[in-house]
């Protein structure tokens, strides 16, 4: 969190800011109940799920076992052996395809985890109801805020000064 008076960062359970002093522990209420957004009691932060670690594994499996198909069809090949007659470049290029699958399914958990955009499904079923906020509530607006307009024309308004300009031009009569 941080606080909204001088943008120092704070921690959630700090009551004050350390920088500027404001109470920080109004702010935290007024976002909780605004937002409405309920923290879940088993995050997963970095952490992998039950089948996240099984398509690692499995992909592990398939990668290794795959590869040496095709190593020990390729050496077999080397000494004019061919275990499944004219098929065995077939099963090498299927072995091939097979071992590219298995990195894909042993590198998909990581990318699902650093993806940003996506949440898991228990996160998802942590907050069922939860909408994005759009527009503030209007109990909460004492009066409506200032344009972009009117704080330029103010700004403009108090930064004229009176200023004395003498004409030094000539002046022809």
């Amino acid at each position: 969190m941080y606080c909204p008076n001088c943008s120092m960062e704070a921690s959630t359970d700090q009551k004050f800011c350390r920088a500027c002093g404001m109470e920080l522990q109004a702010v935290a209420d007024l976002v909780a109940g605004q937002a409405g957004i309920a923290k879940p009691d088993n995050a997963t932060g970095g952490t992998f799920q039950t089948r996240h670690r099984a398509m690692i594994i499995w992909g592990f499996i398939l990668t290794f076992g795959a590869a040496g198909i095709g190593a020990g069809l390729k050496i077999l090949g080397k000494e004019n052996i061919h275990p499944a007659g004219e098929l065995t470049p077939y099963i090498s290029v299927i072995a091939v395809l097979l071992a590219f699958f298995g990195m894909g399914l042993m590198s998909y958990p990581f990318l699902q985890m650093m993806s940003p955009g996506r949440r898991s499904r228990s996160s998802r079923a942590a907050t069922p109801n939860s909408e994005p906020t759009v527009k503030l509530k209007p109990e909460l607006l004492t009066e409506l805020p200032p344009s972009v307009t009117d704080l330029t024309t103010e700004l403009l308004d108090a930064s004229e000064s009176p200023i004395k300009v003498r004409d030094t031009a000539p002046r022809d009569e």
